[in-house]
């Protein structure tokens, strides 16, 4: 067993954006295009669109815009503020993976999953044989 945590931001309550999102916003600033961002990622394109449109109002600003460069279907790069969205994000995942590898180390014997080895297990037998 481990710890494990998503972040999400919310606004009084509401959900904004979390990692879906954001794996969304990756794609597309990979892929240029919101449809061919969609299909990697195994959604729709209606469902993706209307997600990322929920959260630019959430927001108050766009996370996208289209570009002038015809490269099939609706070319779109990320704005500014998606790209900083990204990085905050990305720093804070950082940070709390950190916390939560830290947090880990102190974890109570009796969590850790069946079979696997513990630092309180000098001989490596199964915990479960340690309990019975």
């Amino acid at each position: 067993m481990r710890l494990s945590v998503k972040i999400f931001l919310e606004d009084n309550g509401e959900f904004v954006v979390g990692p879906g999102r954001l794996e969304l916003l990756k794609a597309i600033d990979e892929l240029g295009s919101l449809r061919k961002a969609a299909q990697k990622l195994g959604m729709s394109y209606r469902w993706a669109w209307g997600r990322l449109n929920r959260a630019e109002e959430e927001l108050g600003r766009p996370l996208l815009v289209r570009t002038d460069e015809p490269v099939g279907g609706r070319p779109m790069v990320l704005t500014p503020e998606a790209h900083e969205l990204i990085a905050w994000f990305g720093k804070v995942e950082k940070y709390l993976q950190k916390t939560m590898r830290e947090a880990d180390k102190g974890m109570p014997e009796f969590l850790i999953k069946k079979g696997q080895l513990s630092q309180k297990n000098p001989d490596k037998k199964p915990l479960r044989e340690h309990l019975f």
